[in-house]
């Protein structure tokens, strides 16, 4: 999706875009690196650590369907950052189109093989 540069820099603009954002509910401020349906890749501010060892850049793949965070890596870099991303991003995709096979499953399940043919996309 994002060349590895193309990510540092757009992880970099997210920064700089959730100092000003609203904080959420638990405090926390988030941006959108990429989304696949339900599942967001996403930077996190870190919560603040009174010892300071803190990791400055925080990404998590979140599950919206379940309101859960799926996996989660950090970097003190933006180059060690956009790697996780990557991976993370990588990760979203593949579980998208597992959920859009399952629903085809599903669908041909209730409604039968001759009638939904090949007429749903193999994915989005």
């Amino acid at each position: 999706m994002f060349p590895g540069k193309a990510l540092e820099l757009r992880i970099l603009q997210l920064y700089i875009w959730s100092i000003s954002a609203k904080r959420s509910i638990d405090g926390c401020r988030t941006a959108t690196v990429a989304r696949y349906g339900a599942y967001e890749v996403r930077l996190v501010e870190p919560l603040f650590d009174l010892q300071g060892d803190t990791i400055p850049f925080w990404i998590e793949l979140f599950d919206h369907k379940n309101a859960v965070t799926l996996d989660s890596c950090g970097g003190h870099d933006f180059e060690e950052t956009a790697a996780g991303a990557t991976d993370l991003i990588s990760q979203a995709s593949l579980l998208h189109r597992h959920a859009i096979t399952r629903s085809q499953k599903a669908v041909r399940a209730m409604v039968g093989p001759t009638q939904v043919g090949s007429e749903l996309p193999d994915c989005c």
